[in-house]
């Protein structure tokens, strides 16, 4: 394999528009499609019991649509946050597209929180819309009190008298909706840092003394960081997408992680993306990866080990995956010999975090994987080592991993998270001397690839 990376890193342009509209992008130009795509799979979704939810990309957008509207009638405005409480699920992907089609700011926040982990999270986002399920339905409802401004819920799979049935709203709608002209950097999601797991009562109600944390933020993804997330997408999935590739991540697509690492990433192409709950036993996740002929992973190094310590017996299986990606922290060469002697596929690295989303990383297409390394950062972002006082410094010394806000060709860099959300306000994140810092120590060798320290 010819080293590609310094052709790929010096030839690179940013090309953002004025006006990006993720759920657009995503969902209703490819419905739009008067080709085969509008008929392709978009989701395939299987619950705890294999039932099957699949959407093609007319059908999700008409799904979209009608939730857009039914937004439109409770009132939702452009910017306003709309809180997604769902299990893994079809419908979290719906929710989500349909709050970023009205020009709303989608707040996600995964199944298992407490009410008093919800409450902080609520009260700070100023919701006045929250979409739930049966799952999130007891914690959320006890997390609600005078201080919280949600006024209208709608529940996924349930009745309730104090909301309304998703389904029931979707009856009263139209299919069609013009997505609101967003501007590429107005904000799109807002992603919470993800708590502990409680010690709590899940249930246990909010009576006036919602616990106030003085440092609970939400990093702030602009439509545009979708954009941002593509090239280390591409780069880390070996150049997905190639034709017939479905893509499947272990991620609840109801987190940051998993909707811009992995469902949006994988709808922008026009591709298919399965998903299923977490924990699925080894021969029924086999029987997945099969009957999809999933091609391309995001997963972590903890699913792959308990694949790699099931001893019983599995039928012979015609799998097609091709490249599997996981944090770079969690890739060894003994894992990564392991991902390539039973699939026979490659195994990258990627550090995305949700202010830096796909960074740096590996691509074994495109440039040869250095051991123990976190990889090249990915063309588009102008990076730096960076000292205390944010002056760069020279190969092999050690300092912070700093990202910069504009790239070497004067572009703004749009996988960059510049503002942060926090007692109902926007703020601007801080820098060192211009640079942004991912709070990692780090050092770059004499070819640019870098190591935590």
């Amino acid at each position: 394999m010819t080293d590609q990376y310094q052709d790929l890193y010096q030839s690179y342009r940013w090309l953002v528009p004025q006006h990006f509209n993720i759920a657009d992008y995503c969902c209703h130009r490819w419905a739009a499609n008067p080709q085969e795509v509008r008929q392709q799979a978009a989701i395939f979704f299987e619950d705890q019991v294999g039932q099957l939810t699949m959407y093609s990309y007319r059908q999700l957008s008409e799904r979209v649509n009608k939730l857009a509207n039914g937004l439109v009638r409770m009132g939702v405005q452009p910017q306003d946050r709309i809180i997604i409480t769902l299990q893994h699920s079809a419908d979290s992907a719906v929710a989500t597209l349909a709050a970023l089609t009205v020009g709303a700011i989608v707040v996600p926040l995964t199944a298992g929180l407490s009410s008093y982990q919800y409450a902080p999270r609520v009260v700070d986002s100023q919701a006045k819309v929250a979409i739930i399920d049966k799952h999130t339905l007891a914690p959320f409802m006890a997390s609600l009190d005078n201080q919280t401004l949600v006024k209208q819920i709608i529940g996924v799979d349930t009745q309730d008298e104090r909301m309304i049935a998703l389904e029931t709203l979707l009856a009263r709608q139209p299919s069609q909706f013009t997505a609101v002209n967003t501007a590429s950097d107005s904000p799109a999601i807002m992603v919470y840092p993800q708590p502990e797991p409680s010690t709590e009562p899940l249930d246990r109600k909010i009576k006036n003394d919602i616990p106030f944390d003085p440092d609970l933020k939400a990093t702030i993804l602009t439509h545009r960081s979708l954009i941002g997330a593509l090239p280390g997408f591409v780069a880390s999935q070996d150049w997905f997408p190639k034709k017939n590739d479905v893509f499947w991540s272990s991620y609840d697509w109801n987190s940051g992680p998993g909707l811009i690492n992995s469902l949006l990433p994988a709808l922008y192409f026009g591709h298919s993306i399965v998903g299923c709950p977490a924990g699925r036993t080894i021969p029924r996740l086999f029987t997945l990866l099969e009957h999809y002929q999933i091609s391309n992973i995001l997963t972590t190094a903890d699913e792959l080990e308990r694949i790699r310590e099931y001893t019983e017996p599995l039928p012979e299986f015609e799998l097609s995956i091709r490249c599997i990606t996981i944090p770079e922290h969690q890739k060894t060469t003994e894992l990564q010999a392991w991902v390539k002697e039973r699939f026979n596929a490659s195994l990258n690295g990627v550090y995305s975090d949700v202010g830096f989303v796909y960074l740096a990383g590996d691509s074994a297409h495109k440039w040869p994987d250095r051991p123990d390394s976190m990889g090249h950062v990915f063309p588009g972002r102008r990076y730096s080592i960076i000292d205390d006082e944010g002056m760069p410094v020279s190969s092999g010394t050690k300092g912070l991993l700093a990202v910069a806000a504009i790239d070497y060709h004067g572009h703004d860099d749009p996988g960059l998270a510049t503002h942060y959300w926090q007692q109902a306000q926007i703020h601007e994140i801080e820098t060192i001397d211009g640079w942004y810092s991912t709070g990692i120590n780090a050092y770059q060798d004499d070819d640019g690839y870098i190591f935590r320290v």
